[in-house]
């Protein structure tokens, strides 16, 4: 598994920003899902929440 710091193998930006571009697609694909009922809107509320929280945990872990 790769080191995971601000400047090696994978930045800590760099997960940042793949996990807000995995946010953004959760909430386009989950609105489908949920409008089609194929999931329930408090399980795409849920999983939205959890990257949310992802995203927030990297950026505050790196002090950005």
């Amino acid at each position: 598994m790769a080191q995971i710091t601000q400047s090696g193998p994978i930045p800590v930006r760099a997960l940042i920003a793949e996990a807000q571009r995995e946010l953004d697609l959760r909430r386009q694909f989950y609105w489908t899902r949920v409008r089609a009922g194929k999931m329930r809107q408090d399980e795409a509320e849920r999983r939205i929440a959890l990257m949310e929280a992802i995203v927030k945990r990297l950026t505050v872990t790196a002090a950005l």
